[in-house]
């Protein structure tokens, strides 16, 4: 019977089987797609498709447990933000519970003086 459990590790299998040995499905689309782009769209002349079948190698290894191609391109997206001066990554969790401490103890201080001035 089909489950999606039995998908998911078939899709995981899928994606790191190997073509060619010590190749990767994912390194064997890269390769190809950036020789195309290479060569193809942008008119690189024949010569450079080494470059570019290494370069989709290289993108596509796994290291770690993480695709090489994916860290790169994080890399790159916080060096854009950086450039172009957007707010870096914030941890929410912590920024909300330090203004849910904040707004008990403006609480608990607004009682207190309430407290004191009706007694007082």
């Amino acid at each position: 019977m089909f489950s999606v459990t039995h998908f998911r590790s078939e899709f995981i299998q899928h994606n790191q089987a190997t073509i060619i040995r010590k190749v990767t499905m994912t390194q064997f689309m890269l390769v190809i797609v950036l020789t195309a782009m290479g060569v193809g769209l942008l008119n690189a002349p024949f010569w450079l498709a080494p470059l570019f079948i290494v370069t989709g190698y290289a993108a596509g290894y796994t290291h770690n447990g993480e695709i090489v191609l994916k860290r790169l391109f994080a890399y790159l997206m916080v060096w854009l933000r950086n450039l172009v001066g957007a707010p870096q990554l914030v941890n929410v969790q912590a920024e909300w519970d330090s203004v849910r401490v904040r707004a008990e103890r403006q609480q608990i201080g607004g009682a207190f003086a309430a407290t004191v001035v009706v007694e007082g």
